[in-house]
């Protein structure tokens, strides 16, 4: 089966968003890679919140098109926030990237990745590239709209054999506008889990001998009230747990 790599920048929500699709591809028969270079779909999933993120993953992104020139069946897609803010754009420099999904679109992401890699496995290998543009970018795949339920989807967790933290996301977006920041514009107006679907996945990691959980949200006095009332809901396993 084909392997994946996945090399996120930024926050804890990152993280947690990276997870989720990780999750998604290996459900699929992906295999995880322990580096770029082992990789069939190389996913980079970005930071907005300096210009020095964005320029990271770019930076990244350039580099990775000589691999790309050397292994033209290998799938490479930018996820989160900067894909978010930037669109379609990323192709113009990029010609080598094939998939750009933005912060409420993780859940598709393996779909997308399954219909990229097919599509690279049937084309005929062309060599050598020389200046012309690596993909035709009529065939990459760009998905950064709004999708109602969105924070929903994030809820599926892949534990390693001794992992004693994990991460789960309690809310998606930020109502705040704060002049200085870009996450309103990257994820959204701020849309919540219900507290009955975190209960439940903060159970099902317990059951696995989780004891260290970190609650993810990009709102701070939201995150400490979440965290008062799952204390409550979830009484059986405080005793064994740090929330």
């Amino acid at each position: 089966m084909p392997k994946f790599f996945i090399k996120t920048y930024g926050c804890q929500m990152n993280e947690r968003d990276s997870e989720q699709v990780a999750h998604s591809l290996i459900a699929r028969g992906y295999e995880r890679a322990a580096h770029e270079s082992e990789a069939d779909v190389v996913l980079l999933n970005t930071c907005s919140v300096r210009d020095m993120a964005d320029q990271k993953a770019l930076g990244k992104m350039g580099m990775l098109g000589r691999m790309a020139r050397e292994k033209p069946h290998v799938v490479f897609g930018f996820l989160g926030c900067m894909a978010q803010a930037r669109g379609k754009s990323l192709l113009e420099h990029l010609p080598h990237v094939d998939l750009v999904v933005g912060t409420q679109k993780f859940h598709r992401v393996a779909d997308y990745v399954d219909v990229l890699v097919a599509r690279k496995a049937t084309r005929p290998a062309v060599a050598p590239y020389q200046d012309r543009a690596i993909d035709d970018l009529r065939f990459s795949i760009v998905d950064v709209a709004e999708e109602v339920g969105s924070q929903s989807t994030i809820r599926d967790q892949h534990l390693g054999p001794k992992q004693a933290t994990a991460f789960v996301s309690i809310m998606q977006g930020c109502n705040m506008h704060c002049t200085f920041c870009i996450v309103p514009k990257t994820r959204g107006a701020e849309r919540s889990r219900s507290i009955d679907e975190i209960v439940r996945e903060v159970r099902d990691l317990f059951r696995v001998a989780l004891v260290h959980l970190a609650a993810v949200s990009l709102d701070e006095k939201f995150r400490h009230g979440w965290a008062k009332t799952i204390h409550a809901q979830a009484a059986s396993v405080q005793s064994r747990t740090r929330i």
